[in-house]
């Protein structure tokens, strides 16, 4: 070996054949061994990698279920600490909603600030920028040859009757009202009208109202319009008529507003009930004289509530009780000394598919009142009584637009006043009215009405009008 070492070349042609041949096979053997080891190695290497790549896999497949854990529990926070954000949310609207509540049902307030649905119900308002609206109201008017508006057998205010004939612009409202701070709510609105080509301003609303006060209580103090009635206590732009039924006309003045005092109560029950009551001046029609300042009072409940999801109702009843010192009319000077007390019902139901009364809704409304009067009308001894109602529906046919029809009918029985106003000469008075009106927004209307008049005259009546609210305009109330 040393030899083939040396002379590699010379040795292997000296060696035998057979020798040759086992060293081929020699050779052979150990270049195969070689592969099969490299072979085994990469084989070896394959497997460690197989087996790290197993080894990280289920490492990472740990890992993943450790973060889909931790995902969970990080969702389940929050989502406990959303369930609780929303429980603190639905107190605190349930508390600003019985706050509001308890300030009363249905105040002026502003389209674009949150108000709670009811009457004489305080918005939110800021401190220190008032609502402010106004409300236009013009048109056109054709009354017949109606002279001096008088209806047998009842005295009439003032400012009774229908308004000017032809084209008129009719009385316009200026409204302001704000929170004064967080225990009072203030209110003023001014009504601009002509007379005798002057222009008069008359202060119909100025009053403030109790926001804070313990048992859902509710007091109102200054010049406010009555919670008597049902219509009273809109504003009569908001009506769905030209004009307010005959019976407001002889027993309210059209509407009766006065100086005093309200406090009102709303039960903490399931359905709606507010009862109060009113103490006045008693200085605007139907009463008079205001005796001592304290000339008139009231008392009136509403209640009211659903049936099922597209019908709702609410009820009411309500007195006036007024002393009356030297009331007299638009017609004569007669005066009339006595005690007069009205009694009221009204009930309004409404009803909308599912209680959405954008395309379609009705609206059924009526009221009935009776008077009692005994004292001395220009120097006679008086006694009357009287009775008045109304009844009316309106039905939106499509977004947009209303039909309407209402019919009043008053009678009167006195004794005492033969061939006075107060004479009901055996008449009872009656109106039938049918009104079309468009409504464009919650801001706009048009409305075009015609009436047969058997009451004061046996006319033919038709107004075409338009009502515009431009700033804050009063929510809608039941």
């Amino acid at each position: 070996m040393l030899f083939l070492h040396r002379h590699p070349v010379e040795g292997l042609r000296q060696l035998p054949r057979w020798t040759f041949t086992m060293l081929i096979l020699y050779d052979q053997l150990i270049i195969t061994w070689e592969e099969r080891m490299k072979n085994l190695h990469s084989l070896m290497i394959v497997i460690s990698c197989l087996s790290w790549s197993s080894t990280y896999a289920a490492d990472n497949s740990t890992a993943l279920l450790q973060i889909k854990s931790e995902l969970l529990a990080l969702r389940l926070e929050y989502e406990a600490r959303i369930g609780e954000l929303e429980k603190r949310l639905i107190l605190a609207e349930l508390q600003v909603q019985q706050a509001t509540d308890i300030a009363g049902r249905a105040i002026t307030i502003s389209e674009d600030v949150a108000t709670a649905p009811g009457s004489n119900s305080p918005s939110a308002l800021s401190d220190f920028n008032p609502s402010i609206g106004v409300a236009l109201v013009g048109g056109y008017h054709d009354f017949g040859s109606i002279g001096t508006y008088s209806l047998p057998g009842f005295q009439l205010g003032e400012a009774s009757g229908p308004s000017n004939d032809g084209l008129a612009l009719g009385e316009t409202e200026i409204n302001f009202n704000a929170n004064a701070d967080d225990k009072f709510f203030a209110n003023l609105t001014v009504a601009l009208g002509l007379e005798d080509g002057e222009v008069a301003i008359e202060l119909e609303e100025a009053y403030i109202q109790s926001l804070a006060l313990p048992r859902q209580l509710t007091v109102t103090a200054g010049r406010f319009f009555s919670s008597v009635g049902y219509l009273n206590s809109f504003h009569s732009h908001s009506d769905e008529f030209v004009d307010r039924p005959i019976a407001y006309e002889v027993f309210l003045g059209g509407q009766y507003l006065d100086d005093g005092f309200k406090l009102s109560w709303l039960a903490p029950t399931a359905f709606y009930l507010e009862v109060g009551g009113e103490l006045l001046r008693g200085n605007h029609f139907p009463s008079a004289g205001a005796a001592n300042g304290q000339g008139a009072w009231t008392l009136f409940s509403k209640i009211g509530g659903d049936m099922g999801i597209s019908t709702s109702w609410q009820a009411g009843v309500s007195y006036l009780s007024t002393d009356v010192v030297g009331r007299v009319s638009n017609i004569s000077s007669g005066e009339f000394y006595g005690d007069s007390d009205l009694f009221g019902f009204d009930f309004v139901i409404k009803w909308a598919p599912l209680g959405n009364p954008r395309q379609r809704n009705f609206k059924l409304q009526g009221e009935y009142f009776s008077r009692d009067e005994k004292g001395v009308f220009d120097g006679s001894e008086y006694r009357g009584d009287q009775v008045g109602w109304y009844l009316q529906g309106i039905y939106q046919f499509r977004t947009g637009w209303q039909f309407g029809y209402r019919y009043d009918q008053l009678k009167a029985d006195n004794t005492g006043v033969t061939d006075t106003e107060l004479d009901p000469m055996g008449r009872d008075l009656y109106r039938n009215s049918i009104v079309m009106e468009w409504l464009n927004s919650e801001f706009s209307r048009v409305r075009l009405q015609y009436s047969r008049d058997k009451s004061a005259f046996d006319e033919d009546l038709l107004s075409l009008e338009y009502i515009i609210n431009i700033g804050a305009h009063g929510a809608h109330r039941f």
